[in-house]
């Protein structure tokens, strides 16, 4: 599912009302929250306009806001840093970060993927410009993100801001200039990621590919079949899935 750790030097003031105001705005549809003075403190956002059916019951979406059970530092997000790459200060801005507050999506898995990213995102902005966090650990694609990046690109659709979706770069040790990209945020939507295992190609270019795919496969579903052919990266070329 989309989780993302909104990430502190100073415990946030969380103004539920504020919270669920602004997430109406951004969403333009109704939307509701439990009372989280309660012993949990988590706050429920639920999307009472956006009904789940499930095999013998049928509800809202939701969206969880809570505390995480312990304290973070930059030390435990090191497989996040190492695959940020639109945000090469991850280090810097995740130093002095002790506080973590979760954002999450939940009873959405049958909702289709477009859908379920736009009510998460819409909530997710709406944390972000009350709360003002530091930095975002996005773990369900493995990167790191600066909010002012995110806000920046909030007039775009969700899965195209920082953070949604994250092309992946790892060499393979004595492999002869051997290389692998991936994707990392689509199965958690409910979609597929991808991979490229190549070599002499300039990975500037096999993220692109990967990026533009994913996104199409987003737009229009699982269409890409096992024996499909996709544009390569030579004119006219076409690369085997």
């Amino acid at each position: 599912m989309q989780i993302v750790q909104c990430v502190y030097r100073e415990e946030p003031n969380l103004d539920v009302q504020e919270i669920l105001a602004r997430a109406q705005e951004i969403l333009g549809t109704r939307l509701e929250s439990n009372d989280p003075t309660d012993e949990s403190k988590a706050i429920l956002i639920l999307h009472p306009e956006t009904l789940v059916t499930f095999r013998d019951a049928t509800g809202p979406a939701q969206t969880l806001i809570a505390s995480a059970d312990d304290p973070e530092c930059a030390s435990d997000w090191e497989s996040e840093i190492q695959q940020s790459w639109s945000c090469p200060n991850a280090t810097e801005i995740l130093e002095g970060c002790h506080i973590t507050k979760l954002v999450a999506e939940m009873l959405t898995r049958t909702l289709d993927p477009p859908v379920r990213v736009k009510l998460y995102h819409g909530v997710l902005q709406a944390m972000i410009e009350v709360t003002k966090p530091a930095a975002l650990v996005f773990k369900y694609s493995q990167q790191v993100v600066d909010p002012a990046s995110y806000l920046a690109a909030c007039d775009q659709d969700p899965l195209l801001r920082p953070g949604s979706l994250n092309v992946r770069f790892f060499n393979i040790s004595n492999s002869n200039g051997e290389m692998i990209m991936d994707t990392r945020g689509m199965e958690e939507i409910g979609l597929h990621d991808l991979q490229c295992h190549y070599r002499d190609l300039d990975p500037n270019h096999v993220s692109q590919i990967l990026h533009n795919t994913a996104y199409y496969i987003y737009e229009n579903g699982p269409v890409i079949e096992s024996g499909n052919t996709i544009a390569g990266i030579e004119p006219d070329s076409k690369w085997r899935c």
